[in-house]
């Protein structure tokens, strides 16, 4: 992830913690529980105000949620303290390992479009590697946003890779990850000119 993203979550973690936690995720979090094995076990990239996973954790999913800036882990250990054993520090793409460890779920909420495109590709590549056979992932990323300049920053300094529908298909496609279904959403937090495209994708991996 570019420094100046994370720089911007690490100053701003709590303003950003708080309005995380703002938001109205109801489509996203039925969106989730739909593509996801009741009770499976789940690894969570880009957890910020810990938001998601403290709601798959109330539903019973066994969820290690992880994020790149060390401020918004805190910040998802402070407004979630049932999170606690469960939640870590880790950077995309290279902290994420292909060791024995094996997920039924991985889901990324509004972080892959920080990454630059070979890191979307290394990232994609590394949970194909993580997810168990017909494992899914899911992950959501904007269709739209208007304070994007043509550098691919946003006003606060925070890298935003666009791609088109069929972009983020065929890199998934190239990871041995099929789309199985996408739901296109409005801003949870209200923002003009910001919408989501959803993805559910699923493992081909034997």
């Amino acid at each position: 992830m570019a420094h100046s993203t994370l720089d911007y979550y690490n100053q701003n973690a709590l303003k950003t913690a708080q309005r995380y936690e703002s938001a109205d995720v109801t489509k996203l979090h039925d969106f989730l529980l739909s593509g996801l094995k009741p009770g499976g076990k789940i690894l969570e990239l880009g957890c910020g105000s810990g938001r998601d996973a403290a709601f798959m954790v109330s539903r019973g999913f066994r969820v290690l949620a992880t994020d790149g800036s060390a401020s918004m882990v805190e910040q998802a250990k402070r407004h979630h303290p049932e999170l606690a054993g469960h939640v870590v520090h880790l950077k995309l793409p290279d902290g994420l390992s292909s060791g024995s460890e094996r997920y039924d779920g991985i889901y990324a909420v509004a972080v892959l479009m920080h990454l630059s495109l070979p890191n979307i590709e290394k990232t994609i590549v590394a949970v194909s590697s993580l997810l168990a056979p017909k494992g899914k992932f899911i992950f959501s990323v904007p269709a739209q946003r208007d304070d994007v300049m043509t550098n691919e920053l946003d006003p606060k300094g925070r890298r935003f890779t666009a791609l088109s529908p069929d972009g983020w298909t065929d890199i998934c496609l190239k990871c041995n990850l099929q789309i199985v279904r996408t739901m296109m959403s409005g801003d949870g937090m209200g923002r003009d000119g910001i919408a989501w495209m959803n993805f559910l994708t699923e493992n081909l991996k034997a």
